[in-house]
This record gives C-alpha cells, structure tokens and sequence, in this order.
C-alpha cells in the first residue's frame, strides 16, 4: 500500500509541470481566443469553425511539444541551449526519490500534502479518461457494425460530384429516422433516412451538405477532436469548444451548399426544421448535419443576413495551421521548475552553516539548542553529521557523495528532507547558506549508528571538482583544482592535536574556527600562509603556525607536480563544548547486520 500511495505522490508532482502548467498556459490563451471569436461575428463561419479547431488541436500537441522539447534540453544539455522562455517556479513541494534501507516507523497517508491531493485527482481524471476512450472506441465499432449492415452503392452522379472521384463515395439508406451523416475517410459512406429516398430535391440538398463534410476532410478533424474531447473531458473550454466547433462547422457548410448550388435558401432551412425529431445517436463519431433546436435559429439567421460570399478554403487551413502553432508556442517553451541545483563553483565557494537549531523528524522535536550557543559550520564541500538519538546517524550535504540521496531541499534558515521514512526538517536562527538562498540537499542515512556528539562537521568522499582554473592567468602556474589534489600527511586530527589553546583566549572564553589560505608547492611544503577568517585572542597566529609546519603530498596535473591554493580550518573549541570537528573521515560504516533494517 505504501508503494500505492508513494506512487500517487510523485504522480503529483510529476503531473504538475507535465499537464497543469501546460494546461493552464493553454487555458489563458484558449480563453482569449474565444473570447474574441464571441464577438466578432462578422468573421467568415469557415474561419471561426477552424480557428476553433486550431485552439483544441493545440493543446495535446503543445503538451507533447514541451516534453519533447525538455528531453532534447536534456539530452543536449548545455548552458547556452535552453527551450523555455516563460519559466515559473513550482509552488509545489520537490519530491525526491528516497530508495534504501528503511527503519521501523509507522507510515502514514500524506493526506494534506499538496503533491498527493494533486495526484489523486490527476490519477481519478486519468481513470475517467481512460474509459472515456473505451467508450469512444465502444462508438466506433457501432459505426462499423451499422456500416457493415447496410446496402450501400457508390455516388457516381456527377451533379453530386464536384471535385468527388467517381465510385470514391458511397451512399445508403437506413430504415431508422437517422440524421443524415458520413462516416469514414479512405471510403466514405454518406448515411440518409429512408423518408427521403424519393424527394429527389430532399436527397440533392442533403447529399450536397454530406460531401462539403467529406471534400473538407471534417471526418478526420471529428475523429480528433472526440479524442481530445475524452481525454480532457473536465475542461469546460474544451467543451464549450466543441460545441461551437459543431455549429460552426454545419453553418459553413450550409454557406458552402448555398454559395456553389441552386438550392434555395428557404427549401433548405425547411428541410433543416424536418430532421429535428430524428436520431442523431451516431453524433459522437460521424459527422451529421448536427440539427439542434437550439443551433437551428442561428443557422437559418446566416442563411439570410450572412454575406454569401467565396471562401478560400486553401486560405482556411493556411490560417488553422498558424493558429495552432501560435497557441502551441507558449505552450511548449514553458516551464515549471523547481530549485535549481548549484553548480560545482558555486558549492566550492559556499559554506554551511547551522545555528542554535532544533531539528524533528516525524513532527517530534528530537534536539533542541535554540537557548544554547551551538553552531556548525562546514564548506560547501563538506557536510553536517547530525546523531539524534535513536534515530541513527545523519549526513547532510549540498553536493552529491559517495551512497547519498538526493532527498530535499535547503530555505532560508531550513533545511527539509524525507528519507527511509523519515520526514526531517531543520531550523536554523540564521540562513543556512552563506552566499544562496535554495539549494538541493543531499542525505545519507546510518539507521543504526549512533555517535556521542550530537552535531559535527564532516569533510564527505567524491565531493565534486570545480572547474578547472589558474589562479593567476598570467604565469599560470598557481591552481585551485588539479586530477590528484594534495593530501595533508597525519590527516587534519594529527595536524589539530599539534594546536596550542592560547591562554589569553582560553581566559576570555574565545572559541571558533580560523580559515587559513595557503599554497602546498610542488614539494608538498606550505607556503605564503594568511588567515581568511580569524577569531582573535592569538588563536589567529597559532593557527597560521600549525599550518606552516604542515606537510602534504604534492598535488599533480598532467604527470607533474604542481603549486596548489588550498584552505584549511583549524577548530579552537574548549573542552566542555559538545561540539566536534573532524574533517578527514566519516563515521565508520554501519556493520551489514544494521543494514537490513
């Protein structure tokens, strides 16, 4: 069940980019399209009826033109090359993907997360889609059934013709009062009503109005748009756009029987009142002369004060085309996104921060150090470990590392994740984020390790090189990052034991971290040392002596040996603190028994 309910969720937050950013941007313009058309009556009923039509084709083409458009973003990801132009952040929380080892702790139905309330609805409209289809398919094996039962004969009556291939139509009667309409697009059948078989003049104005429908192609464009009605039958502009595609579509036609034929307008408008009480059953799939009650009046009205004048019908389908592309456009190159990942400059550059935090997991508060002094501070490079008690070990980072999980975010002065089951926030009294507001976080969760410190820093394996770049452009001979970066020789507990606490700052209580920058040269020895950031009380200056005497490996680049800037810290913490820094390794590894919680 809770896989259900995992699924639901991400169904959520996926389908809030995929179809409710897409839709609503489709909504906007929809909505100002046929507000226009509304009251613009004097555009011709062939244009009003395709710019309809244009309007709902754009919008499953535009949904799939956006997804298409984000996978070749991706498959050809490069800062220059982007697809979206509009770009809106996603009011809904980010989901992320928390596979693993789980502990024991009860789950429970997300029912006020917005992800799962989105993605409860998104799934029923799916569902009642879905058997919206099955219907519409349901419909079409009728007509074939109907179409495979009835006697019919080609039109080969070249009066009937006009720009119909001999024997390409066919014609059949049925014994039930139906509509008359045409179904099919390689061999169209044009279906009458027995009754007016013998009304030869009955019979010429109908199947003039039923080839109008076939020479336009309006079968395919009905196929369409009832697969468009069912799968976004929710829409209400998808429904008033239907509508009025249907009576657009049957008064053009009625303007093109009476601007190319003899037929008199008023003959024709009683023969319209006639088909009222029939069958239009087959409506859905075929296109019939749609007679309404309510759509007759506004019909013959065209009929007797709408300019009959020629249309170009090449003109129609040019504009149909525009128009779809027009709407598809901010469609497609929109985007709803989330926080954006920092890039691996900006996480060298960026230092993490947490001050006299509290932290809950499961909405339980499990520490507390909002009346204490208690900070912890790491490089963007580094990590928080933080030991809440019976809930295992945690390490926190801006960057991916060696098993971790991308499984929430930082803001502001808080921190959220959700892993193993564990939904986690941290709240800080300042920023978290020295130089950004949002990143990404990234957790790896011990189920069953537990440290004696409650919160340290931690210098975490694999974190991610930066750019390659000199320091100095001129004799480039100076670098931040080379392929094997110099390692300190007794580690950074060794080069810490050597500290001396200065008296003056043990005396006024002076505690913090001192930032040293410095350069190991191509023997491995510091040199050009100077503190970065400093605390005072000569801590500054016994730090700069530690790191002095420091000795590393050379860094390489290219087979050689090579001058690297490094910068390192060095703790000043007195010894009741509960506070502790340890910047060359991790908290061993639970043993293989814990991981099978």
């Amino acid at each position: 069940m809770k896989n259900f309910f995992d699924f639901i969720q991400q169904l959520g937050a996926s389908s809030a980019d995929i179809i409710w950013f897409p839709l609503l941007i489709w909504t906007g313009v929809a909505t100002l399209i046929f507000l226009l058309l509304r009251f613009s009556k004097s555009i011709n009923p062939l244009y009003q009826y395709h710019i309809r039509v244009a309007t709902l084709f754009a919008l499953p083409i535009g949904l799939l033109s956006a997804v298409l458009l984000q996978a070749i973003a991706a498959l050809y990801a490069s800062p220059n090359f982007s697809t979206s132009i509009f770009i809106v952040e996603n009011p809904l929380p980010v989901i992320y993907s928390t596979p693993g080892n789980s502990i024991s702790a009860e789950y429970t139905i997300p029912w006020m997360d917005a992800n799962f309330l989105v993605g409860i609805v998104s799934a029923l409209l799916l569902v009642i889609a879905f058997l919206l289809i099955v219907k519409l398919v349901y419909s079409y094996l009728q007509l074939k059934k109907l179409h495979a039962d009835l006697v019919s004969e080609p039109l080969t009556n070249t009066e009937f013709s006009n720009g119909i291939k001999d024997g390409s139509v066919y014609v059949a009667f049925h014994n039930h009062p139906l509509v008359p309409f045409t179904f099919g697009w390689s061999k169209p059948i044009i279906v009458l009503p027995d009754k007016i078989k013998k009304d030869s003049y009955k019979l010429d104005m109908a199947i003039q109005h039923e080839l109008v429908h076939i020479r336009r192609g309006d079968y395919l464009l009905q196929l369409a748009l009832s697969v468009i009605q069912s799968l976004f039958w929710f829409h209400p502009l998808v429904k008033i756009g239907t509508k009025e595609i249907e009576i657009y579509r049957e008064i053009s036609c009625d303007q093109e029987v009476l601007n190319t034929s003899d037929i008199h307008p008023k003959k024709y408008a009683n023969m319209l009142l006639e088909l009222i009480p029939l069958n239009k059953g087959y409506g859905s799939f075929a296109v019939n002369m749609a007679v309404k009650q309510s759509t007759l009046k506004q019909r013959i009205e065209t009929m007797k004060h709408h300019k009959m004048h020629k249309t170009s019908y090449k003109r129609s389908l040019f504009l149909l085309l525009s128009i779809t592309l027009m709407v598809i456009a901010p469609i497609a190159c929109s985007d709803l996104r989330g926080p954006e990942t920092l890039s691996e400059e900006e996480i060298l550059n960026e230092e993490i921060s947490i001050e006299d935090f509290k932290m809950e997991i499961n909405g339980t508060e499990v520490i507390n150090f909002t009346e204490k002094k208690m900070t912890v501070k790491t490089d963007g490079v580094g990590a928080l470990g933080l030991s809440p008690k019976d809930y295992g070990f945690f390490i926190v980072g801006i960057h991916s590392f060696q098993d971790a999980q991308l499984a929430g975010s930082v803001d502001g002065n808080k921190i959220t994740f959700n892993i193993n089951e564990l939904n986690v926030s941290i709240l800080s009294t300042a920023n978290i984020l020295s130089n950004h507001d949002k990143a990404e976080i990234w957790v790896k969760h011990y189920p069953n390790y537990q440290t004696s410190a409650v919160a340290m820093a931690i210098q975490t394996p694999n974190a991610p090189p930066p750019p390659s770049k000199k320091v100095n452009p001129v004799d480039q001979e100076v670098f931040i990052v080379v392929e094997n970066m110099p390692e300190l020789v007794g580690g950074q507990v060794g080069l810490q034991s050597k500290v001396e606490y200065p008296a003056v700052a043990k005396r006024a209580g002076i505690e913090g971290r001192v930032t040293v920058q410095f350069i190991v040269d191509k023997n491995g020895d510091v040199k050009n040392p100077k503190v970065i950031r400093g605390i005072g009380g000569g801590c500054d200056e016994e730090a700069l002596r530690v790191v002095s005497k420091a000795k590393f490996t050379p860094g390489v680049q290219r087979g050689r040996n090579v001058e690297v800037q490094m910068s390192m810290p060095i703790l000043f913490r007195l010894s009741n603190s509960e506070y502790i820094q340890s910047s060359d390794k991790l908290p061993p590894p639970p043993k293989p028994s814990d991981l099978k919680n």
